[in-house]
This record gives structure tokens, C-alpha cells and sequence, in this order.
């Protein structure tokens, strides 16, 4: 079961990002640029932040929508997520008991496109999914800092840019999980650091190998 939860975490947030490297490189494949590291703009948004803004749309669609998990979206032309804020984020949610699966994405801190696939998810009971954004004791500006401090973890420059974030529930502990997502310094592999979102201690620290394009 950890593995299926890992997994999951890799293929949404790689997904993203391959999304977004893909359409970038459409649009400026004719010109090049020098990678610059800028702070994050009002329209800037943490994990939190996100959520609450997602969670009004999701329960406008269903009383019932609960939080099932979500991921910063690596949409921007420069590396961003410096002080753990992002513009871009999809965040998931589901039923308990149900498979409907509803989606809320946030482009430049607001809401943007929003979609009900009825027959999206397996029906799963309700420990697999987080109730109230108040269950999150820790945001990942705090985590962030953490995990600076408990490793040497370096924003992408060109996939993956900045530093990314994702979340889910561990189903198990029945704990929010908060994945602070960054490189080592040769940008050859992948840093994940995963939190428990109600203690703010780290669960795992793990590394992957991944191909920049």
C-alpha cells in the first residue's frame, strides 16, 4: 500500500510537470534564455491557501467533496516555490464510498478550470481522504525551512522548476501527508521529503533519478 501511495505521488506530479515542459518548449523553441531565480508574486499561493480556495469550488459541486490529494503544477517560465508558494496547483476530490473524482485547478492564484469524472476513482472508505484543510498543523513555507535544514535540497532549474509540493493521506496512520519536492545540487536526481503534515516531522526522505529535458 505505500508503494501504490508513492507511486501515485510520482505520476501526478511528473505529469504535471512533463505537461508544462512540453508546452514551454513549443512556445520557445526558437529562442533561448538564462535560467533567474525570482520571488514569488502576490498571485502566489501555499499548499493551505490552495486548498481553501479549492475546497469552496469542490463543495459548491457536492456537500460531500472531501479532500483526496493535489500538487503544485510546474506551469511557470522561471523557477518559483522558493518561500513554498505557487502560482499553479490541481488539487483532487473524491466521495467516500463513491468514485466520483472532481477536480479544481488554480492558475495564477485564482480558480480556473474545474471537472466531474463520475467513474474516476475506486470506491475507497473514508480514511483515505482528509475532511477539513484544518487537519493540515504545518504549510509548506514551515516545511520547506524543515527540510533545508534536514538536507541539502536545491530548487530545479529547467523541469521541475523551483521547488514543488504535493499532498495526500496515509490511509494507515490516518495522517495528511505534505511532500516537499526539490534536486541535489547536480540536478541529476530528484529529492522528495515527506512530511506528516500534523506534526511537521519527516516520515521518509528518498531520492530519483530523472532526465531533464
Amino acid at each position: 500500500m505505500k508503494k501504490i501511495f508513492l507511486l501515485l505521488f510520482f505520476c501526478v506530479f511528473l505529469v504535471s510537470c512533463q505537461q508544462s515542459t512540453d508546452q514551454d518548449n513549443t512556445m520557445d523553441s526558437n529562442r533561448e534564455s538564462e535560467v533567474a531565480f525570482f520571488p514569488d508574486t502576490e498571485m502566489s499561493l501555499t499548499l493551505k491557501e490552495a486548498i481553501e480556495i479549492a475546497q469552496k469550488e469542490a463543495l459548491k459541486w457536492n456537500k460531500e467533496a472531501m479532500l483526496y490529494s493535489g500538487n503544485s503544477v510546474d506551469k511557470d517560465k522561471t523557477p518559483t516555490g522558493m518561500e513554498g508558494r505557487r502560482k499553479h496547483w490541481n488539487i483532487e476530490f473524491g466521495i467516500p464510498g463513491k468514485t466520483d473524482f472532481y477536480l479544481v485547478t488554480i492558475r495564477d492564484g485564482k480558480v480556473g478550470e474545474k471537472a466531474h469524472v463520475p467513474n474516476g476513482f475506486e470506491v475507497m472508505p473514508k480514511n483515505y481522504f482528509i475532511a477539513r484543510v484544518e487537519e493540515f498543523k504545518y504549510d509548506t513555507p514551515e516545511l520547506l525551512k524543515k527540510g533545508q535544514k534536514i538536507t541539502k535540497i536545491y530548487p530545479g532549474d529547467t523541469f521541475a522548476k523551483g521547488y514543488n509540493f504535493s499532498f495526500t493521506k496515509d490511509p494507515q496512520k490516518n495522517i495528511p501527508i505534505v511532500m516537499v519536492i526539490g534536486w541535489d545540487q547536480d540536478k541529476k536526481n530528484m529529492i522528495y521529503l515527506k512530511f506528516n503534515a500534523v506534526t511537521g516531522e519527516l516520515e521518509e526522505e528518498f531520492e530519483k533519478e530523472q532526465y531533464k529535458n
